[in-house]
């Protein structure tokens, strides 16, 4: 991890209603997906722990502009995509 100062008045907007996706690894291509909202990330956190059911999950925030839908890392990786495209200090989450 690094960790540096920064200064905030870069910053251009907030959301303060972001959007997540868990998608939970049964078998080699399957998988079980979820968009969550009205929630902040600990009530998002406790939900993917009590429906992963020892699955491999990730977890993303969902940025919309326009007509796109990107998403942002927050945990874990999916099991399918070739591990070298993984950054390097992403790891399998498992609960």
């Amino acid at each position: 991890m690094i960790a540096s100062p920064i200064d905030p008045r870069d910053q251009t907007s907030e959301v303060d209603d972001p959007a997540y996706r868990a998608y939970f690894w049964d078998s080699p291509g399957a998988c079980d997906e979820w968009e969550l909202t009205r929630a902040d990330l600990d009530e998002v956190l406790d939900w993917v722990r009590a429906n992963s059911n020892g699955r491999p999950h990730s977890l993303w925030v969902v940025v919309r502009s326009d007509q796109d839908v990107e998403l942002i890392r927050l945990r874990g990786v999916d099991p399918p995509a070739d591990p070298s495209t993984w950054p390097a200090w992403a790891k399998e989450a498992k609960v």
